[in-house]
């Protein structure tokens, strides 16, 4: 009778935690004038920059001629915490220092190594002349 009371006890304190811990939704609506000179290192396929906006800020990375991936820097391991961010990219490898989780950029997103399961969250993007609009 013990054990399962404090079966029952362990159940609903563990069952009353915080919910899931996920990237929040925030609205995104910003365009980039491309030939601005902080923006210049975009014009390098493989390169990225670190912009404001999101949840802890946004990565673009141009992947090819025309096509650029813009990412929310909160890392999907844990996004709650202060330190789940994308601090650093190397090459086209996108890296929390906070979880030590790495993210390909030039794959959605994807997680090859560390505790994160999930992706990147991705925004939707439109190239227009010199202009990249990020939305959602």
């Amino acid at each position: 009778m013990k054990i399962r009371f404090l079966t029952l006890i362990c159940l609903l304190f563990f069952s009353c935690q915080k919910e899931e811990d996920y990237v929040q939704n925030v609205i995104v609506d910003i365009d980039l004038n491309l030939t601005l000179p902080e923006l210049s290192k975009l014009q390098t396929v493989g390169s990225h920059v670190f912009i404001n906006g999101g949840v802890k800020g946004i990565i673009v990375y141009h992947q090819s001629f025309d096509i650029y991936k813009t990412y929310d820097r909160n890392c999907t391991y844990q996004p709650s915490l202060n330190c789940a961010k994308i601090d650093s990219v190397n090459s086209s490898i996108a890296i929390c220092s906070c979880c030590d989780s790495k993210f390909l950029l030039g794959q959605e997103g994807q997680t090859i190594d560390g505790p994160a399961l999930l992706p990147l969250k991705q925004y939707p993007n439109n190239l227009s002349g010199d202009f990249l609009y990020i939305y959602n």
